[in-house]
């Protein structure tokens, strides 16, 4: 193998990455630049507020910290983001199903190493993305004088980017376990609408406050960082999601009996 599992990855998914870089940094060039004139004519001031915008982190639209993350951090921007690490991980079970999973483990690299350059390769395409999204955040905002602190436009990207990394993180251990690339799809796109559902359930009907620190998506943007900036122990959290999909995942790997 002349290149490792981890360079040839990033080699192969490179024109994919390409695209989704250039996708998220569409998202935020489209409304942030408008702003000025959308608060200028008031049209902001016309969206009434109810418990399903606040529960989906949509408020106060005629602010723009508001704006922003009811328009690009709860919206598209973490939309895309998801959907980009899904089906990037995802791609990993794929290798079982299409049977060139064997001629990688041919090679002198065991299972865990095989997996754990996967996780590698998925770490670095996220983080790229991420940090082309909130390069274009950071200029569309300049662009609309939205006047939000850089760091906490950079500490929200960064919670967006290490759910991100979780979901993918939860998508190769689901990959790990059952090898196969729609069921992979499946059980992951279940679990990331469970988390979702869960933070923004919680957030509107009474008693059911506790589901949303059960849900990933409250720890990247329940301490409302565009307001308040960086949260550590939510970063954190996040953190260790990521590292426990990833301890399960090699785990189940390293055991299963592979269809090689």
């Amino acid at each position: 193998m002349k290149r490792s599992v981890f360079t040839q990855t990033l080699k192969e998914q490179r024109r994919g990455v390409i695209g989704w870089s250039i996708g998220l940094a569409l998202v935020p060039m489209i409304y942030l630049p408008n702003f000025p004139s959308l608060k200028e004519q008031g049209s902001l001031d016309n969206i009434k507020q109810n418990k399903l915008y606040d529960a989906m982190g949509m408020s106060d639209f005629a602010s723009a910290t508001g704006f922003l993350q009811s328009m690009v951090y709860s919206l598209m921007g973490s939309l895309l983001l998801l959907i980009f690490a899904v089906t990037f991980a995802a791609r990993s079970a794929a290798q079982e199903d299409n049977g060139t999973l064997d001629l990688l483990l041919a090679q002198p690299i065991s299972r865990i190493g095989l997996l754990a350059q996967r996780f590698a390769a998925l770490a670095v395409q996220t983080g790229i993305v991420t940090g082309v999204f909130t390069l274009s955040v950071l200029a569309g905002a300049n662009a609309g004088q939205m006047n939000i602190p850089a760091g906490h436009i950079v500490a929200g990207a960064a919670g967006l980017g290490l759910l991100a990394l979780g979901v993918g993180a939860i998508t190769l251990m689901m990959g790990a376990i059952t090898g196969k690339r729609s069921l992979t799809l499946g059980l992951a796109s279940l679990v990331a609408l469970a988390g979702y559902l869960a933070n923004n359930l919680g957030g509107m009907f009474d008693g059911t406050e506790w589901l949303r620190k059960l849900s990933p998506f409250y720890y990247a943007v329940g301490a409302s960082p565009l307001t308040n900036g960086w949260n550590a122990a939510h970063l954190a959290v996040l953190a260790a999601v990521v590292a426990l999909a990833l301890g399960i995942a090699l785990a189940a790997f390293d055991r299963r009996d592979l269809a090689v």
